[in-house]
């Protein structure tokens, strides 16, 4: 799928009537943790805490999306921090399953396959740059 169409349907998502952050979280948790229980003791237990951050940082990809530069320093950041958990791409490939299918069930009527297919290809691409920036920063500079 072309960028810019991928990026209208990840933010056309995100903006939807239906899409209520504050039951999406919750419930993208909740399924990701039963699909991927040894996830569980590498994440905060204070759940509200872990939540605040998801959001923090949907809301900041979301906006970054028109920029590459603003995309990649949000998306180093997360991959340091992530690298420092110790997150395997195994992880990353159970959390994008877990995303979208909580996000199909969130938006109902609105979800379609362009959707899941849009969602799927920018979740990996966040995947895979933040991985990069995990692997190029030296384990002692990490922020």
């Amino acid at each position: 799928m072309e960028a810019n169409a991928c990026k209208t349907l990840v933010l056309r998502s995100l903006e939807s009537d239906r899409m209520d952050l504050d039951t999406f979280i919750p419930a993208f948790y909740q399924r990701f943790f039963e699909v991927c229980p040894e996830a569980r003791a590498i994440f905060p237990t204070d759940t509200a805490r872990l939540e605040a951050k998801i959001l923090a940082s949907l809301t900041h990809l979301a906006e970054a999306l028109e920029s590459t530069e603003r995309l990649d320093g949000i998306l180093m950041k997360l991959g340091n921090m992530h690298r420092k958990m110790e997150i395997s791409d195994a992880h990353f490939g159970q959390f994008i399953s877990s995303f979208t299918s909580t996000l199909a069930a969130i938006l109902g009527s609105e979800w379609s396959q362009e959707t899941e297919e849009a969602w799927t290809q920018f979740l990996r691409f966040v995947a895979k740059r933040m991985s990069f920036f995990a692997a190029s920063e030296p384990a002692g500079e990490a922020f």
